[in-house]
């Protein structure tokens, strides 16, 4: 009796997972199983075609309008704060804003686009890493609706990430092309992808370290000197990346908010925070009530009587590296994080605040495909040979996805009514400015009694993202008793007698508090009471009254009303 060598039973399987991958491919019940996802995803996401802006968005927004040539990002620093190095995804913003301007239901459809185009290719991606369509399809769709994903969708300020996914993907594609091949022609076309998913956001390092990690796991009969030289060619846009940014980017101490601390402190307490944060945005379990936490935890429990079985079976090489890829791109993606996240926590409770649900999901949302990636390779076996365990699988998904899907509806239609908060005063401010005469020279405007901290931390920018003849404010600084975080206005001088009661960033000079963005500046000030109104300032005050702003300019300048201001830097940088 003869027995087979071990590569060509090796080839068997490999080719047997293939015949089936093709053949999902073609089944028509897939098919109409994503279109029906996405069908309920878009139902979920309806709710912001009628939001508003919020926050960063003014700002993207705002610098947009400021920039002629939409490709000065690639060689100036384009993000104030000089933290962040992302021309490509501030060109998508410059395009968007001259294609969709300040129409929100656009807008938000481009971020929903962008989220089902990476759902699309980490769909395509994990197809091949665990040669099954069913697998890849059962992922993406458990990404597409968590609500890690709908919420960094719902905020269009995070179009950053969810532009680097899918070009991150693509070119993981391409790297796990070469893992089997030794293809040096996938290389190449990975290098470009991934370069661009880099150029997006930084969040695309991940990216590269499961690609390398990809061509060390390489299949057998590549050689080790091929995967270096793949490692190698990987490192160069790195370095190239990191070479420009440290040229591009300014030193950003003048502009953070953030109180500077030990590097050591930092990792520690951004890697736990990340690590507690992330298993509460995960779980989802405080997001949910009644009947969908019984059908949620159902569903995890059958995923955990899977996982143990599949525990039993033997670790091919494929289904290693599928695990070792999607812990890859999780775990760099939390060491990525750490610098902003030491600074703060992100745990949630059932009374956290809507904003806290979206603008913190974008540090888990790589994360989260890796994970689910690493889940699918895990499941390998199960999957390829017990079709029960894919009927109880894709079960299991669904009892996961329903809830989900309801609990992002829900957040959809909250986040819309925090939006609408903004939207308010923001409209009334373009009315009231609009009607108003503004000074010639050192203009400012201040916006009174709002009451509102994300309308003061961004009321520079948001007026000037939306405002119809930006020509005519582009040279005014507008705030409320606080700065903004930054000013962006068109200033060829900024003396001290331009800006009282307003000041430099304390202990910075102009070169550090001023820096050039297209036909403007960004502008890191401080204000506050001591600093004093000038006696011939003609400076616009407008107090925010029974749902309106009115003119209070008289009132300030004859003494019959003082403004409390108040600095809104961190302590070190405020007036003593």
């Amino acid at each position: 009796m003869s027995v087979m060598p071990e590569t060509l039973l090796s080839d068997v399987d490999a080719a047997a997972r293939q015949a089936d991958s093709v053949a999902g491919s073609r089944d028509p019940w897939l098919r109409v199983t994503a279109i029906a996802v996405a069908i309920a995803l878009v139902l979920a996401f309806r709710a912001a075609f009628s939001a508003y802006f919020m926050l960063d968005d003014f700002g993207m927004l705002a610098i947009a309008r400021f920039l002629d040539n939409p490709l000065e990002p690639f060689w100036h620093n384009h993000i104030p704060g000089g933290l962040y190095y992302r021309p490509l995804g501030m060109l998508f913003w410059w395009l968007s804003e001259r294609a969709l301007g300040t129409n929100v239901a656009a807008q938000y459809l481009v971020n929903l686009a962008l989220h089902l185009v990476g759902a699309a290719a980490l769909w395509r991606f994990t197809s091949k890493l665990c040669e099954s369509q069913w697998a890849g399809f059962l992922v993406a769709a458990c990404f597409a609706c968590h609500p890690i994903g709908f919420g960094t969708t719902l905020w269009l300020s995070d179009r950053f990430d969810l532009l680097a996914l899918p070009l991150g993907f693509l070119g993981l594609h391409q790297v796990l092309e070469f893992s089997r091949s030794a293809s040096s022609r996938a290389i190449w076309l990975a290098l470009p992808l991934l370069s661009a998913s880099l150029l997006s956001k930084e969040i695309a390092l991940a990216f590269f370290a499961s690609s390398m990690m990809l061509c060390l796991c390489a299949d057998r009969q590549i050689g080790w000197q091929a995967r270096f030289r793949a490692c190698a060619i990987l490192c160069v846009p790195i370095a190239a990346y990191f070479l420009v940014r440290s040229v591009v980017l300014p030193n950003p101490g003048a502009e953070s908010l953030l109180s500077i601390r030990q590097p050591l402190h930092l990792l520690a307490d951004g890697l736990g925070h990340w690590a507690t944060g992330g298993f509460d945005f995960l779980t989802c379990w405080q997001r949910l009530g009644g009947w969908k936490k019984g059908a949620a935890f159902a569903g995890v429990s059958v995923v955990v009587v899977f996982l143990l079985v599949s525990t039993t079976r033997p670790w091919s090489i494929r289904r290693k590296n599928a695990v070792l890829a999607g812990l890859s791109l999780c775990a760099t993606t939390a060491l990525l994080q750490w610098p902003l996240l030491g600074n703060f926590s992100v745990r949630i409770s059932e009374a956290s605040p809507v904003l806290d649900l979206v603008v913190n999901s974008r540090y888990f949302y790589a994360s989260l495909a890796g994970f689910l990636i690493a889940i699918a390779g895990f499941l390998m076996p199960v999957l390829e040979r017990w079709k029960g365990a894919r009927i109880g699988i894709a079960f299991a998904s669904a009892l996961l996805v329903v809830p989900w899907l309801l609990s992002d509806q829900n957040l959809a239609r909250r986040y819309r009514n925090e939006t609408h908060k903004q939207q308010e005063l923001v409209e009334a401010a373009l009315a009231s400015i609009g009607k108003s005469r503004l000074p010639a020279t050192n203009c400012q405007i201040y916006l009174l009694d709002t009451q509102n901290w994300t309308f003061g931390w961004i009321s520079d920018e948001a007026v000037k993202a939306t405002y119809p003849d930006l020509a005519r404010i582009e040279s005014c600084l507008i705030q409320t008793e606080h700065t903004p975080w930054y000013h962006i206005a068109r200033r060829d001088s900024i003396g001290p007698g331009g800006l009282r009661p307003m000041t430099l960033v304390r202990g910075q000079d102009e070169s550090q508090s001023a820096q050039r963005i297209g036909r403007g500046r960004f502008l890191a000030l401080n204000l506050d009471d001591d600093n004093g109104m000038p006696a011939d300032s003609q400076a616009l005050f407008l107090s925010w009254q029974n749902g309106r702003f009115v003119d209070v300019s008289a009132e300030v300048r004859e003494g019959r009303r003082a403004p409390r201001f108040a600095c809104n830097r961190r302590a070190e940088q405020c007036p003593k």
